[in-house]
């Protein structure tokens, strides 16, 4: 993955992104919501026109790249985030990488080596931060309620949480994956709430291969 600002410096790196399947995403340092547009996952060639939109409707925005690997991508944020958080590339806490071939041999005492990334301390209380802002500015007559239900601390995805997305979501795609490819279905993904201890944690599960592109296929 990588942070930019320029399209000078997309050009630096184009080449380590596969043409047909990345995301590109962006964000400003002065949270300027609503004026940024969302993010995106597309052919490599539509990078430059993205960049272009970016910076006209807010300078100082930095653009994020990242590649997506084949298999199942989860990614996680605490209670009181939502999956809109997720899908601009906001507010992820932990993001993992499953390829497809190891789903049906998952097993609970080694899938934390799927994991790619989880967010430290500091990084956790800024993306709070941020969050607070926005319900406030959203709901001004639930400030109490929000400072209350607020977490004051990052804690990683339960192991009972990860097995029932596991059982319930990943496997199941697993065993879909081929017949929603050959019936044209290359387009999918889930956005979920999960109920742990009474509380809506938000996930968001990609399948990749949707990307994938067929001859004359029309977007």
């Amino acid at each position: 993955m990588y942070v930019i600002s320029f399209e000078e410096e997309w050009e630096q790196v184009k080449d380590d992104f596969p043409i047909n399947m990345m995301t590109v995403r962006c964000d400003s340092p002065r949270g300027v919501d609503g004026k940024l547009p969302e993010g995106q996952t597309f052919h490599r060639d539509r990078v430059n026109p993205y960049i272009r939109e970016v910076k006209k409707l807010v300078p100082d925005a930095v653009i994020i790249l990242e590649d997506l690997k084949e298999g199942t991508n989860i990614d996680y944020a605490d209670p009181s985030f939502d999956c809109g958080i997720l899908c601009r590339g906001k507010g992820s806490h932990e993001s993992w990488d499953i390829p497809w071939k190891e789903v049906p041999f998952m097993k609970d005492s080694a899938v934390k080596k799927y994991k790619k990334a989880e967010i430290n301390t500091t990084q956790y209380i800024e993306t709070v931060k941020a969050r607070i802002r926005f319900l406030l500015n959203a709901y001004p007559n639930k400030k109490d309620e929000i400072f209350a239900t607020m977490p004051k601390s990052y804690n990683s995805i339960d192991i009972n949480i990860f097995r029932d997305l596991r059982d319930k979501v990943i496997f199941p795609l697993y065993i879909k994956h081929e017949e929603l490819l050959r019936n044209g279905m290359n387009h999918f993904g889930v956005e979920l709430n999960v109920l742990q201890d009474g509380t809506l944690v938000p996930f968001e599960i990609s399948v990749p291969d949707r990307f994938k592109e067929k001859e004359n296929q029309k977007r």
